[in-house]
């Protein structure tokens, strides 16, 4: 069986769907919120996605010169 990181799943997901919350991808893994939250956080900072502040929330983007 084939198991994909937290980061190629939120890789794959920004591809399908854009943009999404930080709720909006927590509640589509089956994975604790702050643990999802570091891997965002992390990818964010490697440049690997965008994330944009809106209000009090954060919307995820991939980023294309990332990958």
């Amino acid at each position: 069986m084939l198991v994909k990181t937290i980061a190629e799943r939120v890789h794959a997901l920004l591809q399908e769907e854009t943009p999404l919350t930080h709720t909006e991808i927590v509640k589509k893994f089956a994975e604790d919120k702050a643990k999802v939250s570091g891997y965002l956080e992390a990818m964010v900072d490697r440049g690997e996605i965008s994330m944009k502040k809106v209000g009090k929330g954060r919307v995820y983007f991939p980023n294309e010169k990332g990958k």
